[in-house]
Protein backbone atom coordinates (compact mmCIF):
# COMPACT_ATOMS: atom_id res chain seq x y z
CA UNK A 1 0.00 0.00 0.00
CA UNK A 2 1.78 3.77 -0.88
CA UNK A 3 2.51 5.46 1.68
CA UNK A 4 0.09 8.70 2.46
CA UNK A 5 1.60 11.64 0.71
CA UNK A 6 0.10 15.32 2.03
CA UNK A 7 -0.83 18.27 0.53
CA UNK A 8 0.49 21.42 1.94
CA UNK A 9 -1.09 24.48 1.09
CA UNK A 10 1.70 27.56 1.44
CA UNK A 11 -0.78 30.87 1.62
CA UNK A 12 1.32 34.09 1.17
CA UNK A 13 -0.02 37.39 1.53
CA UNK A 14 1.35 40.45 -0.31
CA UNK A 15 0.76 43.74 -2.08
CA UNK A 16 2.89 46.19 -3.38
CA UNK A 17 6.33 43.50 -2.53
CA UNK A 18 8.25 43.66 -5.98
CA UNK A 19 11.57 43.72 -4.30
CA UNK A 20 11.32 40.95 -2.38
CA UNK A 21 8.25 38.31 -3.84
CA UNK A 22 10.54 37.13 -6.67
CA UNK A 23 12.85 35.88 -3.66
CA UNK A 24 10.46 35.04 -1.79
CA UNK A 25 8.41 32.73 -4.18
CA UNK A 26 11.28 31.15 -5.81
CA UNK A 27 12.73 30.30 -2.27
CA UNK A 28 9.37 28.46 -1.71
CA UNK A 29 9.09 26.40 -5.38
CA UNK A 30 13.09 25.24 -4.54
CA UNK A 31 11.16 23.49 -1.75
CA UNK A 32 12.36 19.63 -0.79
CA UNK A 33 8.99 18.01 -1.18
CA UNK A 34 9.82 14.39 -0.76
CA UNK A 35 7.18 13.65 2.08
CA UNK A 36 4.47 16.15 0.94
CA UNK A 37 3.09 17.75 -2.08
CA UNK A 38 2.88 21.60 -2.47
CA UNK A 39 0.20 24.24 -3.95
CA UNK A 40 1.41 27.48 -3.42
CA UNK A 41 -1.16 30.51 -2.97
CA UNK A 42 0.20 33.95 -3.23
CA UNK A 43 -2.32 36.48 -1.63
CA UNK A 44 -2.29 39.47 -3.74
CA UNK A 45 -3.92 42.97 -2.38
CA UNK A 46 -4.40 44.21 -5.99
CA UNK A 47 -0.39 45.47 -6.20
CA UNK A 48 0.25 47.89 -8.33
CA UNK A 49 3.97 48.06 -8.20
CA UNK A 50 4.69 45.21 -10.43
CA UNK A 51 4.24 42.48 -8.24
CA UNK A 52 1.16 40.94 -10.21
CA UNK A 53 3.42 40.74 -13.36
CA UNK A 54 6.02 39.18 -11.83
CA UNK A 55 3.86 36.45 -10.35
CA UNK A 56 2.40 35.72 -13.50
CA UNK A 57 5.56 35.65 -15.30
CA UNK A 58 6.60 32.61 -12.36
CA UNK A 59 3.08 30.82 -13.17
CA UNK A 60 3.75 30.16 -16.72
CA UNK A 61 6.89 28.00 -15.35
CA UNK A 62 5.22 26.66 -12.56
CA UNK A 63 1.72 24.37 -11.90
CA UNK A 64 1.57 24.55 -8.19
CA UNK A 65 1.74 28.24 -7.83
CA UNK A 66 -1.54 30.34 -8.17
CA UNK A 67 -2.52 34.30 -7.45
CA UNK A 68 -5.79 34.56 -5.79
CA UNK A 69 -7.43 38.69 -5.30
CA UNK A 70 -7.17 40.52 -2.11
CA UNK A 71 -9.64 42.78 -3.04
CA UNK A 72 -9.96 43.87 0.94
CA UNK A 73 -5.89 44.49 0.69
CA UNK A 74 -5.45 43.39 4.39
CA UNK A 75 -3.85 40.59 5.39
CA UNK A 76 -6.00 38.85 7.46
CA UNK A 77 -8.66 39.13 4.54
CA UNK A 78 -5.66 37.58 2.72
CA UNK A 79 -5.34 34.81 4.80
CA UNK A 80 -8.73 33.96 5.32
CA UNK A 81 -8.98 33.67 1.08
CA UNK A 82 -5.75 31.80 0.66
CA UNK A 83 -7.03 29.03 3.64
CA UNK A 84 -10.66 28.93 1.93
CA UNK A 85 -8.52 28.26 -0.91
CA UNK A 86 -6.34 25.97 -0.24
CA UNK A 87 -6.65 21.88 -0.18
CA UNK A 88 -4.14 20.97 1.76
CA UNK A 89 -4.73 19.41 5.15
CA UNK A 90 -1.94 21.65 6.50
CA UNK A 91 -1.88 24.91 6.14
CA UNK A 92 1.46 27.25 6.43
CA UNK A 93 1.07 30.82 7.17
CA UNK A 94 3.94 32.59 5.35
CA UNK A 95 5.00 36.26 4.16
CA UNK A 96 6.40 37.94 1.43
CA UNK A 97 9.00 39.68 3.45
CA UNK A 98 11.05 36.65 4.11
CA UNK A 99 13.21 33.66 2.52
CA UNK A 100 12.78 30.28 3.25
CA UNK A 101 15.31 27.68 3.78
CA UNK A 102 14.91 24.32 1.33
CA UNK A 103 13.77 22.31 4.14
CA UNK A 104 11.54 24.88 5.92
CA UNK A 105 8.31 23.22 4.95
CA UNK A 106 9.80 19.85 5.47
CA UNK A 107 10.95 20.59 9.05
CA UNK A 108 7.55 22.41 10.04
CA UNK A 109 5.92 19.10 9.05
CA UNK A 110 8.64 16.59 10.49
CA UNK A 111 7.66 18.92 13.90
CA UNK A 112 4.03 17.99 13.73
CA UNK A 113 5.13 14.93 13.60
CA UNK A 114 7.29 14.40 16.31
CA UNK A 115 4.37 16.71 18.21
CA UNK A 116 1.06 15.38 17.60
CA UNK A 117 -0.25 17.43 20.81
CA UNK A 118 0.63 20.75 18.82
CA UNK A 119 -1.66 22.52 17.00
CA UNK A 120 1.18 24.37 14.54
CA UNK A 121 4.87 24.23 14.13
CA UNK A 122 7.24 26.56 12.61
CA UNK A 123 11.03 28.39 13.54
CA UNK A 124 12.50 31.77 15.27
CA UNK A 125 12.71 35.03 13.26
CA UNK A 126 15.94 35.30 12.40
CA UNK A 127 16.09 39.21 11.19
CA UNK A 128 18.37 40.44 8.36
CA UNK A 129 18.54 44.10 7.07
CA UNK A 130 20.58 45.73 4.78
CA UNK A 131 22.31 48.93 5.29
CA UNK A 132 24.07 49.86 8.80
CA UNK A 133 20.48 50.96 10.33
CA UNK A 134 18.87 47.91 8.85
CA UNK A 135 21.04 45.30 10.38
CA UNK A 136 20.98 47.22 14.33
CA UNK A 137 17.05 47.07 13.69
CA UNK A 138 17.94 43.39 12.64
CA UNK A 139 19.99 43.19 16.13
CA UNK A 140 17.47 45.24 17.62
CA UNK A 141 14.66 42.63 16.83
CA UNK A 142 16.61 39.40 18.26
CA UNK A 143 17.96 41.05 21.01
CA UNK A 144 16.14 40.94 24.72
CA UNK A 145 16.58 44.55 25.37
CA UNK A 146 14.29 44.77 22.21
CA UNK A 147 12.01 41.85 22.19
CA UNK A 148 11.79 41.36 25.69
CA UNK A 149 10.91 37.22 26.30
CA UNK A 150 9.26 36.42 23.02
CA UNK A 151 11.17 33.16 22.43
CA UNK A 152 10.20 33.04 18.81
CA UNK A 153 12.60 36.00 18.19
CA UNK A 154 15.58 34.03 20.23
CA UNK A 155 17.80 32.08 17.35
CA UNK A 156 18.69 29.08 18.93
CA UNK A 157 15.30 28.63 20.82
CA UNK A 158 13.39 24.59 20.42
CA UNK A 159 10.44 23.92 22.20
CA UNK A 160 6.49 25.27 23.21
CA UNK A 161 5.80 29.21 22.69
CA UNK A 162 3.64 31.92 22.75
CA UNK A 163 3.58 31.89 18.52
CA UNK A 164 6.03 30.88 16.05
CA UNK A 165 6.90 32.90 12.96
CA UNK A 166 5.69 31.94 9.72
CA UNK A 167 3.84 28.54 11.18
CA UNK A 168 2.40 25.50 9.75
CA UNK A 169 -0.80 24.36 11.34
CA UNK A 170 -3.20 21.25 10.86
CA UNK A 171 -6.15 22.25 8.79
CA UNK A 172 -8.25 21.29 11.73
CA UNK A 173 -7.33 24.18 13.99
CA UNK A 174 -9.13 26.60 11.40
CA UNK A 175 -12.35 24.46 11.84
CA UNK A 176 -12.02 23.99 15.74
CA UNK A 177 -11.32 28.27 16.63
CA UNK A 178 -12.38 29.76 13.01
CA UNK A 179 -10.18 31.79 10.69
CA UNK A 180 -8.76 35.12 11.50
CA UNK A 181 -10.43 38.17 12.68
CA UNK A 182 -10.35 40.58 9.39
CA UNK A 183 -10.80 43.26 12.31
CA UNK A 184 -7.42 42.96 13.91
CA UNK A 185 -5.30 44.20 11.20
CA UNK A 186 -1.74 43.70 11.98
CA UNK A 187 -2.44 41.91 15.16
CA UNK A 188 -4.37 39.00 13.51
CA UNK A 189 -2.12 36.46 14.61
CA UNK A 190 -1.64 37.69 18.29
CA UNK A 191 -5.97 37.31 18.37
CA UNK A 192 -5.50 33.70 16.55
CA UNK A 193 -3.13 32.80 19.58
CA UNK A 194 -4.85 34.65 22.08
CA UNK A 195 -7.73 32.00 21.31
CA UNK A 196 -5.48 29.07 20.76
CA UNK A 197 -4.17 29.63 24.31
CA UNK A 198 -7.69 29.54 25.98
CA UNK A 199 -8.14 26.02 24.14
CA UNK A 200 -4.85 25.26 25.46
CA UNK A 201 -3.51 24.50 22.26
CA UNK A 202 0.18 24.41 21.86
CA UNK A 203 2.82 26.07 19.66
CA UNK A 204 6.36 24.52 19.45
CA UNK A 205 9.24 25.63 17.12
CA UNK A 206 12.68 25.14 16.19
CA UNK A 207 15.67 26.58 14.68
CA UNK A 208 16.02 23.85 12.06
CA UNK A 209 13.24 25.60 10.31
CA UNK A 210 15.19 28.37 8.80
CA UNK A 211 14.28 30.97 7.37
CA UNK A 212 14.82 34.63 7.00
CA UNK A 213 12.81 37.55 7.52
CA UNK A 214 13.51 41.49 6.44
CA UNK A 215 13.26 44.47 8.59
CA UNK A 216 12.38 47.73 8.22
CA UNK A 217 15.75 49.80 6.70
CA UNK A 218 14.79 53.22 7.60
CA UNK A 219 14.26 55.17 10.67
CA UNK A 220 10.53 56.36 9.22
CA UNK A 221 9.19 53.09 8.15
CA UNK A 222 10.41 51.36 11.65
CA UNK A 223 8.83 54.19 13.38
CA UNK A 224 5.72 53.67 11.65
CA UNK A 225 6.00 50.32 12.01
CA UNK A 226 6.23 49.93 15.42
CA UNK A 227 3.65 52.34 15.94
CA UNK A 228 0.90 50.50 14.16
CA UNK A 229 1.43 47.40 16.38
CA UNK A 230 0.86 49.65 19.61
CA UNK A 231 -2.00 51.12 18.25
CA UNK A 232 -3.54 47.53 17.06
CA UNK A 233 -2.63 45.77 20.19
CA UNK A 234 -5.61 47.73 22.19
CA UNK A 235 -7.88 46.46 18.98
CA UNK A 236 -7.47 42.70 21.06
CA UNK A 237 -6.82 44.53 24.30
CA UNK A 238 -10.26 45.67 24.09
CA UNK A 239 -12.20 42.39 22.69
CA UNK A 240 -10.77 40.16 25.56
CA UNK A 241 -10.40 42.97 28.04
CA UNK A 242 -6.34 41.41 28.53
CA UNK A 243 -3.45 41.49 26.09
CA UNK A 244 -2.70 38.52 24.55
CA UNK A 245 1.13 38.63 26.42
CA UNK A 246 1.73 40.48 28.85
CA UNK A 247 4.92 41.29 28.24
CA UNK A 248 2.94 43.94 25.26
CA UNK A 249 2.08 46.08 28.44
CA UNK A 250 5.82 46.53 29.44
CA UNK A 251 6.55 49.58 26.85
CA UNK A 252 3.43 51.40 26.91
CA UNK A 253 3.75 51.54 30.44
CA UNK A 254 7.30 52.29 30.96
CA UNK A 255 7.65 54.71 28.21
CA UNK A 256 4.69 56.20 30.28
CA UNK A 257 6.41 56.38 33.66
CA UNK A 258 9.53 57.79 31.66
CA UNK A 259 7.56 60.94 30.21
CA UNK A 260 5.47 61.05 33.35
CA UNK A 261 8.89 61.34 35.34
CA UNK A 262 10.44 64.05 33.12
CA UNK A 263 6.84 66.27 33.37
CA UNK A 264 6.56 66.60 37.64
CA UNK A 265 9.75 64.79 38.62
CA UNK A 266 10.80 68.37 39.21
CA UNK A 267 7.23 68.67 42.10
CA UNK A 268 7.35 65.50 43.59
CA UNK A 269 8.89 65.32 46.62
CA UNK A 270 12.51 63.29 47.66
CA UNK A 271 13.17 59.85 46.78
CA UNK A 272 10.15 60.18 44.15
CA UNK A 273 12.24 63.13 42.20
CA UNK A 274 15.57 60.90 42.30
CA UNK A 275 13.64 57.90 41.04
CA UNK A 276 13.08 60.10 38.17
CA UNK A 277 16.23 60.42 36.76
CA UNK A 278 16.97 57.43 37.73
CA UNK A 279 14.70 55.42 35.46
CA UNK A 280 15.90 57.37 32.45
CA UNK A 281 19.85 57.04 33.48
CA UNK A 282 18.90 53.14 33.98
CA UNK A 283 17.25 52.90 30.18
CA UNK A 284 20.41 54.73 28.79
CA UNK A 285 22.64 52.67 30.44
CA UNK A 286 21.38 49.02 29.75
CA UNK A 287 20.62 50.52 25.98
CA UNK A 288 24.72 51.64 25.66
CA UNK A 289 25.51 48.20 27.36
CA UNK A 290 23.84 46.42 24.76
CA UNK A 291 24.83 48.40 21.89
CA UNK A 292 28.87 47.44 23.31
CA UNK A 293 28.01 43.76 23.65
CA UNK A 294 26.98 44.25 19.83
CA UNK A 295 30.26 45.59 18.56
CA UNK A 296 31.86 41.97 18.07
CA UNK A 297 29.21 40.41 16.07
CA UNK A 298 28.10 43.40 14.37
CA UNK A 299 30.79 46.15 14.11
CA UNK A 300 31.25 49.41 15.36
CA UNK A 301 29.15 51.66 13.01
CA UNK A 302 26.05 48.88 13.61
CA UNK A 303 26.31 48.63 17.21
CA UNK A 304 26.23 52.30 17.29
CA UNK A 305 22.74 52.78 15.67
CA UNK A 306 21.31 50.08 17.86
CA UNK A 307 20.34 51.98 21.03
CA UNK A 308 18.43 54.40 18.39
CA UNK A 309 16.35 51.18 17.42
CA UNK A 310 15.49 49.85 20.08
CA UNK A 311 14.30 53.46 21.68
CA UNK A 312 12.23 54.05 18.68
CA UNK A 313 10.72 50.46 18.75
CA UNK A 314 9.86 51.00 22.47
CA UNK A 315 8.76 54.61 22.03
CA UNK A 316 6.49 54.36 18.78
CA UNK A 317 5.09 51.26 20.16
CA UNK A 318 4.28 53.02 23.35
CA UNK A 319 3.28 56.35 21.27
CA UNK A 320 0.69 53.97 19.29
CA UNK A 321 -0.86 52.41 22.31
CA UNK A 322 -1.59 55.47 24.41
CA UNK A 323 -2.87 56.68 21.11
CA UNK A 324 -5.18 54.38 20.50
CA UNK A 325 -6.51 53.85 23.87
CA UNK A 326 -7.57 57.70 23.65
CA UNK A 327 -8.90 57.69 20.56
CA UNK A 328 -9.77 54.28 19.83
CA UNK A 329 -8.03 52.07 17.13
CA UNK A 330 -7.43 53.76 13.85
CA UNK A 331 -8.04 53.01 10.67
CA UNK A 332 -5.01 51.95 9.00
CA UNK A 333 -3.96 51.80 5.22
CA UNK A 334 -4.73 47.84 4.49
CA UNK A 335 -1.57 45.94 4.98
CA UNK A 336 -0.78 42.76 3.66
CA UNK A 337 3.17 41.79 4.44
CA UNK A 338 4.02 39.87 7.21
CA UNK A 339 6.52 42.53 8.51
CA UNK A 340 5.46 41.35 12.02
CA UNK A 341 6.63 40.01 14.20
CA UNK A 342 5.69 38.05 11.59
CA UNK A 343 4.49 35.42 14.47
CA UNK A 344 1.95 34.47 13.24
CA UNK A 345 2.51 34.64 16.63
CA UNK A 346 3.31 37.22 17.60
CA UNK A 347 5.20 40.50 18.27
Amino acid sequence: MAAHIPLISAVVPCRNENTHIESCVRSLLMQKTALFELELLVVDGMSDDGTRDILKRLIQSNSNLRMLDNPGRSTPAALNIGIQAGRGEYIAILGAHAEYGPNYLETCLKLLNEHPEVCCAGGPIISRGKGLFGRAVASAMSHPLGIGNAKHRLPGYEGYAEGACFPMFRRRVFTDVGLFDERMVYVEDDELNYRLAKRNEKVFISPRAECAYFVRETPSRLAQQYFRYGAARVAVLRKYRMPASMRQLVPPVFIGLLLIGLVVGPWLPGWWRILTVVLPGLYMVALISAAIGQIQASGIQVAARFPFAVATMHACYALGFVSASIKGYPSFAPATDRQRSPTAGSG
